[in-house]
């Protein structure tokens, strides 16, 4: 199997240094190989010539995309997907570390059969060095700051006690930082949707339209990525979630998608402050809802 990651990158050439530089160190056997394409989406940080200088070993191709107002992770990502040869894409954004058995692990979980979207897990490091030198050598996690959080979907699947596919919100965890699909499904589905632009929800709809199509998701906790601290999303990130939530919904004609607006306490900066949980634990309790699967409150 030939394996395609897509990587787009904008602004993140130190974050996107370390990530390939673990991305050179996979340990995949003879039988697969592994292409990574980086969609730099119209930097001018010098990312360019930081790919150039990386370490032979790594097939790696660099795709520049001049910023404009179509510019965006979902247009950046399809840019990608035109240039994959692999038989499966992984996902992955460019603040992300990953381990040497990260791809194995990806073509590991779909043994289980080709119509699958696997979503890894994520870990949020802390906001603490970076021994970059070690990293360049080898991959070690003494290197990285500490963990300071777990995957957030993880308490919502323990909250229901099922694995992803048993939410009836499971299509809105596919979260590009850390998936991986059939390329021919990506095709098929035809990508992403580019009129998603700024922050938030285009990898969502993909998986809301890949499920849909009969796509089954697994949540493998085996290829994680550790995900380098970045600063609180700036305000303008809430106008463009509210902007892509409304073109979400504008496409597909399911209350389902509107109750996603449940999570704009933890997009506004200004908002009350709940946490991601609890908007997780009513998304997922509203759309049981709508689906009937909530019993009735016994009588008598």
């Amino acid at each position: 199997m030939r394996i395609s990651v897509v990587v787009p990158a904008y602004r993140a050439r130190d974050a996107l240094e370390l990530c390939l530089l673990a991305l050179a160190r996979q340990s995949l056997d003879t039988a697969h190989s592994a292409e990574v394409i980086v969609v730099d989406d119209g930097s001018a940080d010098g990312t360019d010539r930081m790919v150039a200088a990386l370490p032979a070993g790594l097939d790696v191709r660099y795709v520049y995309e001049p910023r404009s107002p179509a510019s965006g992770r979902a247009r950046a990502r399809n840019l990608g997907l035109a240039h994959a040869t692999g038989d499966l894409v992984v996902l992955l954004d460019a603040d992300q570390v990953v381990a040497p058995t990260f791809l194995a692990e990806h073509v590991r979980a779909h043994a289980e059969g080709d119509d699958l979207v696997v979503v890894g897990r994520r870990f949020q490091l802390g906001d603490g060095p970076v021994d970059r030198e070690r990293l360049r050598y080898e991959f070690s996690f003494e290197a990285l700051p500490p963990v300071v959080r777990g995957d957030e979907r993880e308490p919502v699947l323990e909250a229901f006690d099922c694995e992803l596919a048993g939410l009836e919100t499971a299509w809105h965890y596919v979260w590009a930082c850390n998936a991986s699909v059939r390329r021919g499904h990506l095709v098929a589905a035809g990508g992403f949707d580019e009129a998603f632009v700024g922050w938030g929800l285009e990898d969502a709809e993909l998986g809301y339209r890949l499920t849909r199509r009969g796509l089954r998701l697994r949540y493998a906790t085996e290829p994680a990525v550790y995900h380098l601290h970045r600063e609180s999303p700036p305000a303008a990130r809430h106008g463009e979630w509210r902007r892509n939530l409304a073109h979400f919904a504008s496409v597909h004609d399911d209350v389902v998608v509107l109750l996603q607006r449940v999570f704009e306490p933890v997009v506004d900066p200004t908002g009350p402050g709940w946490g991601r949980h609890e908007c997780a634990l009513r998304f997922e309790l509203a759309a049981r809802a709508l689906a009937g699967r909530l019993r009735p409150a016994p009588t008598g």
